[in-house]
């Protein structure tokens, strides 16, 4: 078994403004980070994730990454243990508070590869009900 997890945000400004460039210029290093870390297995990537989040009707100023890892504890590390961690703490400067949570966890197969659209249900799910088998949060350690 491994978990899913979708985390999104809605960025205060568009991509391309300057205001938004240590941020948008760390995205790339910070992905290659997540690549290279124990545990994970797959995420969506790019351009990708950019088309799907466009299909579902969101535009260029929401960030949402959908990963596959080994374990929760393994996604843990990289979320809060190395840079994406440091600028985790940053999120105020580049996002906007949004209502609900901005980060879903889900088991699922190794091999899975899910895409937003289920993500977003499961994250919809979380927020109508709560943890459970569907989708939950951070598991208290």
């Amino acid at each position: 078994m491994a978990i899913a997890q979708m985390n999104w945000g809605r960025m205060k400004f568009a991509p391309d403004d300057t205001r938004l460039s240590e941020f948008m210029g760390a995205v790339a290093r910070v992905y290659a980070e997540a690549e290279a870390h124990p545990g994970f297995i797959w995420r969506i990537p790019d351009d990708n994730a950019a088309h799907e989040l466009a299909l579902l009707g969101h535009d260029d100023r929401v960030s949402a990454t959908v990963s596959v890892w080994r374990s929760v504890d393994d996604l843990r590390d990289y979320t809060f243990n190395i840079e994406h961690g440091a600028f985790l703490k940053r999120t105020a400067e580049w996002f906007e508070a949004v209502e609900g949570p901005q980060l879903v966890i889900w088991d699922v197969d190794p091999l899975t590869k899910p895409g937003f659209g289920e993500a977003f249900e499961r994250l919809e799910h979380l927020r109508d009900n709560g943890d459970s088998a569907m989708a939950y949060g951070w598991p208290d350690t």
